[in-house]
């Protein structure tokens, strides 16, 4: 309830401040139980994008810093997001992830970590997305959001298409196969950059 009216005032400030458009938003709205979608990440505003785009809940994992402070921790934790400690392995953001998404909930994660705003590099892309995608047994949605954060700046969000990625793998993974994985997902969500200029 906290969630679906703190996104419906968001959606409305959003298509006041920007010139938004999203692209194939019935690849995440028409989707059932478990998935995580993964974007590029520019600006602390991109969850809120994400999250006025689509009909489903999205669950965001969040650097724990975000949580320090009593009141924003209160009101993120209501909001479904949960904290991650990105400067060592946080098994409490794997769990968490892992509930969410064992519930049939939409975990959103920004797979390079951190802002980006230099564009694609692989060299960005991490394992721990394919770990938990791999555990859950669940598929994996790339989305990209490109324009500017200004009064009526053009901001376009490309949603692709829902992916498994460990269908042509049959052994046991480990971490290298996971960041492979991790730079396959990085690479796909930069390509919908190409596809939204078809």
């Amino acid at each position: 309830m906290f969630y679906n009216i703190i996104v419906r005032v968001l959606r409305v400030l959003v298509f006041l401040i920007f010139d938004f458009k999203v692209y194939n938003k019935e690849n995440l709205n028409n989707t059932e139980g478990g998935l995580i979608v993964c974007g590029n990440h520019r600006s602390m505003f991109d969850p809120v994008m994400l999250a006025v785009s689509t009909k489903r809940q999205v669950h965001f994992m969040g650097k724990k810093e975000l949580f320090e402070s009593k009141f924003w921790g209160f009101i993120f934790r209501r909001l479904g997001a949960f904290p991650v400690d990105r400067k060592g392995v946080s098994l409490s953001a794997v769990k968490s992830s892992l509930n969410v998404l064992d519930k049939g909930g939409v975990l959103g994660i920004y797979p390079e970590g951190t802002r980006v705003k230099t564009g694609y590099d692989e060299n960005n892309a991490k394992a721990g997305i394919a770990l938990i995608a791999n555990k859950a047994n669940v598929k994996i949605m790339p989305v990209y959001l490109e324009g500017d954060y200004k009064f009526r700046g053009k901001l376009r969000l490309y949603i692709g298409k829902e992916k498994d990625y460990f269908e042509n793998y049959s052994d046991k993974l480990n971490t290298e196969k996971y960041t492979e994985i991790g730079k396959e997902i990085l690479k796909d969500i930069y390509n919908l950059k190409n596809v939204g200029k078809q």
